[in-house]
């Protein structure tokens, strides 16, 4: 990570943060619906993203306690509300805006900026409690993990998505690693039993009530020789307890609740 890449000291509330992370899986998934390719195997992609997209718009609605219609989640901004949004404001090089569209005589609300690495990013959401989230995390995350979010040449719509969600399946394939993903999780216990079995089995090392952490990148060493370091893989993300190999998948991820 890059020093320019590094982002402001600043974190919202847990409960942004939680906003903020469901909103970027939603993005994300969106992301991969438009790229699917054709014939058998990009109707299953798609299938699968639409999907994703149903589960965490659950969370998202169980967080901010009101169910968002399909129309509403957020998404990328495309370039052509972006610049017409940003004459609004004036950005600098690591920034974000919340500007409301009434300006351009649409509803909702744009956040708009900058991120060294990734140039131009932007959302468009109809809340602006979750507007107000994704300004703090485009100010606080690192850049990697901001792509979801960069301006898309076109508008980037919600696919249709399905009257009712397997929502235990949907657990079952959410990856405790990925700070989005937790924070899927962590909104999605409480809606019924059986959802709340699967999150149990694939979170069991996971504490998803663990705060943000968002530690600086290491101070580069001193010049001189250095002793030669065992290679060891990179430890647990924030909330997770290292586990002996026993009861893991063959991905080396928690396994799937029996059901």
């Amino acid at each position: 990570m890059t020093a320019p890449d590094y982002p402001l000291l600043a974190l919202g509330s847990y409960e942004t943060y939680q906003l903020a992370h469901i909103a970027t899986y939603i993005a994300e998934r969106i992301g991969r619906h438009h790229r699917c390719g054709r014939g058998r195997d990009g109707r299953a992609a798609r299938a699968q993203a639409v999907r994703d997209i149903a589960g965490a718009a659950t969370a998202l609605g169980n967080a901010t306690g009101a169910a968002i219609p399909e129309r509403d989640l957020p998404r990328p901004l495309d370039a052509r509300t972006f610049s017409a949004a940003r004459q609004l404001l004036d950005t600098g090089p690591r920034a974000a805006d919340v500007v409301a569209l009434s300006g351009l005589d649409q509803a909702g609300f744009a956040v708009i900026g900058n991120v060294p690495g990734l140039g131009a990013v932007g959302a468009l959401t109809a809340s602006k409690d979750i507007a107000d989230a994704l300004r703090a995390h485009l100010l606080t995350r690192p850049a990697g993990e901001l792509a979801p979010w960069v301006v898309t040449r076109d508008p980037r719509n919600v696919p249709t998505l399905p009257r009712s969600v397997d929502l235990a399946r949907f657990a079952e394939h959410l990856d405790p690693r990925r700070d989005d993903d937790r924070a899927v999780a962590r909104n999605l216990r409480g809606h019924d039993p059986r959802t709340d079995a699967a999150v149990r089995g694939r979170f069991a090392a996971v504490d998803l009530d663990a705060p943000p952490i968002v530690a600086p990148p290491p101070r580069p060493a001193a010049a001189g020789p250095r002793r030669p370091t065992a290679h060891r893989p990179d430890g647990p993300a924030p909330g997770v307890a290292e586990q002996p190999s026993r009861g893991m998948g063959g991905d080396g991820r928690p396994a799937a609740p029996s059901r």
